[in-house]
């Protein structure tokens, strides 16, 4: 048979990177050889033919098919898997070692079920306490010792190990790990999970001393079907660094040990966001180790993975020593440049604070905490130097206590969110700031190649200004960069509806100009973008609450782009054949629905309220409180104070619900075109939504008021009535306030553009 030239995905659809998609690899591959005529070589049961058997023409043709069929098994593999098969010989060989490489239980799956489980399940009740779910729990065990056989270890002896554990019984497991030592590592499910894992999930210190008493140094250093050591376990399955210290103590090289993917046991605590683990494996990896060339894509992935996890002070921490590794990849083809682009809340311009907020952020100082490597690389053991204080005095302990509510205090009034906040936004700026002062070295091909080019359109998608300003600052060649659609940042910014990016815009001077006449692949300028509502605007939309808000929102950005971009552009048609206007109509009208939809409703509700408060101030007025003298017509308790206030307020509430009922029965009447968001229906709304709180109050005023003028003297009556008296303004302000300033600030704010922004470059 004719060898061929063939690639992995003609074979797979995704190459073999583990047991997560061995399933699907292996029913394709498998198709495939058989497709191919070479499904046999893989599973002969009889010897291949030698060499020197006859004239050698089977085993030529043996060996070429072997040949083939080993060569589609490794092509299909990732470098990780393909390192378990490269130096084989044989497809079988290297089939059988796959399959058992990708059929071991991952942490996260659940074992398999032995076939003998019906005769282990007879044994579980003979344990008193140890009910048949627990023996299902724990997987039903079966024993595999290294080296050994199920035949090798009392499976009675194991059960009772477990449930030792379990129940947190000390004495019975360290009796069982003198007599029988070698329980200490005996495997569950014929898998390398073994009893001193299920300890290190566990969690028990105790527990886990006395195993580690019964191991060699050697035992620890034994690594499972993906290359984990018991450490790397521990850093996934546990947040107590202290775990970390005793397996340490016994084997100090299981910090470097790395699994088949490369990674070592930091990469683990930190990717799975175990902070005080990651500070522990921290202090104890050296620094030099980290940074060698060699161990790259590691530390590489765990500056990632701090940027990730918003531990920017770690990532900075090693940064510093090595401002490249910013830009080196880790397996996956992320770095850190690209990661910290990731993290807007990392910057104060995409936090979205309120005004009280925003002022105790700039009233706060911030002060950094020490490094978390140590700066002449002494190992510190951070948790041995704190077990080893004395017990604090009781001055001591009454000023901790004291804190301790400050703390609290603190926490209650969101002070110490902000300043955590705050010094997470220093810590982010410092790492931006290293990074930009090493692209500044960079030419363009380089910025390619470290993600820097990707990292800034990141940015633009998420209105990151400070990541785009501090790197452009240091790299002026990177502003006229572009993406796939061939869009420049700031029309990057305007798709994405991100305002503070495209501020940027005018900062730039006369060079503004160049990008104002930039158009996409689609032969779109600026204008069109605007028009159109895309999949990312529509996201940035979703942050304001009302589809007449969002119509207005979408306006302003419409009404911005046209009086900066040239006349002859507006006109201008893309590939669809549209001009911007038309762009903007076709995309909104559904939202125009949902506009008129949404003011229609407030306006009925509002109206019906109005009416009925026109009706009942207009009664009042001739029905006043003490009634009228018969023979001139004048009020009775006209010179009473509160009767002048009664009478005030009721003409103001009158008046005032009259107004809201004319702006609401406008907006039901209006002719809803697009235009009529910007302004007019907005000013409707604000209008008569104020002049109806107006009434409310007003009204609730006047009722206070006829209520003490008819109960003078009787406070302990009054008092309560008038209290009462201020739910309802209290609820309109709770329910319809926050709306009537949303839109106020809208519509007459300064505005979501900062057209006074300084210049930048």
């Amino acid at each position: 048979m004719e060898a061929h030239n063939i690639c992995s995905s003609a074979i797979v659809a995704q190459v073999l990177n583990g047991a997560s998609n061995y399933e699907n690899w292996k029913a394709c591959v498998q198709n495939y050889l058989l497709v191919r005529d070479l499904w046999d070589v893989v599973e002969q049961t009889s010897e291949p033919p030698q060499q020197e058997e006859g004239d050698g023409a089977d085993f030529k043709a043996w060996r070429k098919r072997n040949l083939s069929a080993l060569h589609a098994l490794q092509i299909s593999c990732d470098p990780i898997m393909l390192s378990h098969i490269r130096n084989m010989t044989t497809a079988k060989d290297a089939w059988n070692t796959l399959a058992q490489v990708c059929q071991l239980p991952m942490p996260h799956q659940a074992p398999q079920v032995p076939q003998d489980a019906q005769q282990i399940t007879e044994d579980a009740p003979q344990i008193p306490g140890l009910s048949l779910s627990l023996a299902l729990i724990n997987c039903l065990i079966v024993v595999e010792l290294e080296k050994s056989t199920w035949k090798n270890v009392s499976r009675t002896r194991i059960l009772e190990l477990l449930k030792a554990i379990k129940e947190r019984g000390l004495e019975p497991a360290k009796s069982l790990l003198t007599s029988q030592a070698h329980l200490a590592t005996a495997a569950i499910c014929n898998s390398s999970f073994t009893t001193f894992h299920f300890t290190i999930f566990k969690g028990q210190l105790d527990m886990i001393d006395e195993f580690l008493s019964t191991m060699s140094e050697e035992d620890l250093k034994l690594q499972d079907g993906t290359g984990r050591t018991i450490l790397h376990r521990a850093s996934i399955y546990t947040k107590n660094s202290k775990i970390a210290q005793s397996l340490i103590r016994k084997n100090g090289e299981l910090l470097t040990v790395q699994d088949y993917k490369g990674e070592i046991p930091l990469n683990y605590a930190c990717w799975i966001g175990h902070k005080d683990m990651t500070h522990y494996l921290c202090n104890m990896t050296t620094r030099e180790f980290l940074l060698s060339p060699e161990n790259e894509r590691q530390a590489a992935l765990f500056v990632k993975d701090c940027i990730n996890n918003k531990w920017f002070d770690v990532a900075l921490d090693l940064l510093r020593h090595r401002p490249q590794l910013a830009f080196a990849q880790e397996r996956n083809g992320v770095n850190a440049a690209l990661a910290l682009s990731c993290q807007p809340s990392g910057f104060l311009s995409s936090s979205g604070f309120s005004f009280w907020q925003r002022w105790t952020y700039s009233c706060l100082k911030v002060k950094q905490p020490k490094a978390w490597f140590s700066e002449h690389d002494v190992r510190i053991n951070t948790h041995e130097l704190q077990d080893q204080k004395e017990m604090k005095n009781f001055t001591t302990q009454v000023a901790g206590q004291l804190l301790g509510l400050g703390s609290n205090l603190l926490k209650f009034f969101g002070i110490k969110q902000i300043y955590d906040l705050k010094l997470a936004h220093v810590y982010a700026h410092e790492l931006l700031l290293l990074m930009s002062k090493t692209i500044a070295t960079f030419e363009m091909e380089q910025c390619y190649q470290g993600l820097v080019i990707p990292a800034i359109i990141n940015a633009a998608q998420r209105g990151m200004m400070e990541f785009i300003v501090e790197i452009i600052k240091h790299n002026l060649d990177l502003l006229i960069i572009s993406d796939v659609d061939d869009r420049s940042i700031f029309h990057i910014a305007i798709a994405h509806r991100q305002e503070k990016v495209f501020s940027l815009i005018y900062g730039l001077d006369t060079i503004k100009y160049i990008f104002l006449s930039f158009t996409d692949v689609n032969n779109n300028n600026m204008l069109h973008l605007a028009g159109k509502l895309s999949p990312q605007s529509q996201l940035k939309l979703q942050q304001i609450s009302g589809a007449a808000l969002q119509m207005q929102r979408e306006l302003q950005w419409f009404k911005e782009v046209e009086s900066i971009i040239p006349a002859a552009y507006k006109e201008h048609r893309n590939s669809e054949g549209e001009t911007p206007y038309e762009a903007f109509n076709r995309s909104h009208a559904e939202l125009l629905k949902q506009g008129e939809k949404w003011m229609k409703d407030i306006a009925q509700s509002s109206t019906v309220v109005g009416t009925l408060i026109i009706t009942i101030m207009f009664a009042s007025l001739f029905t006043v409180p003490g009634g009228l003298n018969q023979n001139t017509g004048v009020p009775l308790l006209l010179t009473k104070k509160f009767f002048k206030l009664f009478i005030i307020s009721d003409a103001i509430s009158l008046f005032a619900s009259t107004t809201s009922v004319l702006m609401f029965v406008g907006i039901l009447t209006s002719r809803y075109t697009a235009d009529d968001f910007l302004k007019s229906l907005p000013n409707k709304l604000i209008i008569g939504l104020s002049s109806l709180f107006i009434s409310i109050a007003t009204m609730m005023v006047a009722f206070s008021s006829t209520v003490i003028i008819m109960l003078q003297g009787q406070l302990e009556i009054v008092i309560p009535i008038v209290l009462l008296a201020g739910i309802p303004i209290g609820l309109f302000v709770w329910l319809q306030f926050p709306l009537l300033v949303k839109i106020s600030i809208s519509t007459y704010g300064p505005g979501i553009f900062d057209r006074k922004m300084e210049k930048w470059v």
